[in-house]
């Protein structure tokens, strides 16, 4: 009478083991693109919401928009979309905590939303930091926690700025409003985002007449970026140049401290021509 089975055979182990194996080489590069799909969707939602919010506050203000500037003021009033990161009391740190003089947390970072014109429209911290920004401080090495900054062309500067007469104040000045980005996912690895503006090296700026880029661009998605849009829509983005998506990981190894313009090569034009497209100045009524 024969014996009955209780055991795989070696070669019955090795074919449920490759089968596995074969499983799991398909499962998780999968699993790794829904994640990075599903950041980018969070960010997208995020970016939907500051760029509404921002729609909203031109219509309670007669069509004078927030400027793109932390703690900008107008006549005594703020009208910056954020601040610079505060203490527990309210306090701006000083100066020279962006050179990591101490760590500046995230906690300081949101007492600095709550100082903007924007957090009464938007009073949930997380809306303004992108899921997949791992950037660190080279002074301090914090996570930064706001992830976006405003078109500089949109009220990033103050009167008395040499800029000022340059730039869009109110929002009856854009046109086509659907085309024209307001928020950038930006990287500025000196410590928190200073300044809270995306700063283009457009020809207004640089006195040149081509286009150049300035403040770092994340590249957060892969080869995507998400971009809000002055209307209040947001879109995911796709670079097509090294240039675009290698710049960060450039300036970083670089160590920089001052981040100048930077003309991308005659052949990678094609990111750079799509953002100056967008730039609302460019196409100011």
């Amino acid at each position: 009478m024969a014996r009955d089975r209780k055991a795989f055979t070696l070669i019955e182990l090795l074919v449920v083991i490759a089968i596995i194996a074969l499983l799991i080489s398909i499962i998780i590069p999968a699993l790794h693109m829904a994640r990075k799909k599903g950041a980018a969707a969070s960010c997208m939602a995020n970016v939907k919401n500051l760029s509404l919010g921002w729609f909203m506050y031109q219509l309670d203000n007669s069509s004078r928009i927030m400027s793109a500037k932390m703690d900008a003021k107008e006549d005594g009033t703020v009208v910056g979309w954020i601040g610079t990161p505060r203490d527990s009391n309210g306090n701006r740190l000083p100066g020279n905590a962006i050179r990591g003089s101490s760590p500046v947390t995230d906690e300081h970072e949101i007492k600095g939303i709550e100082a903007g014109v924007l957090y009464p429209y938007i009073k949930a911290p997380k809306a303004y930091r992108c899921p997949r920004d791992q950037l660190r401080s080279k002074y301090d090495g914090t996570p930064h926690f706001v992830s976006y900054g405003l078109a500089a062309c949109l009220y990033g500067y103050e009167k008395g700025e040499s800029q000022y007469n340059r730039q869009i104040l109110n929002y009856n000045q854009i046109k086509s409003p659907a085309l024209r980005y307001n928020f950038v996912e930006v990287a500025d690895m000196r410590n928190w985002n200073m300044q809270g503006r995306f700063i283009f090296g457009a020809p207004e700026y640089t006195g040149r007449s081509e286009w150049m880029w300035w403040k770092p661009m994340a590249v957060n998605h892969g080869d995507s970026g998400v971009l809000g849009f002055c209307d209040g829509h947001a879109e995911v983005h796709k670079w097509r140049d090294p240039f675009t998506i290698e710049r960060v990981a450039r300036l970083i190894r670089d160590n920089v401290d001052d981040y100048g313009t930077a003309a991308p090569p005659p052949d990678q034009q094609s990111d750079i021509r799509y953002m100056a497209q967008g730039w609302a100045y460019r196409f100011k009524q």
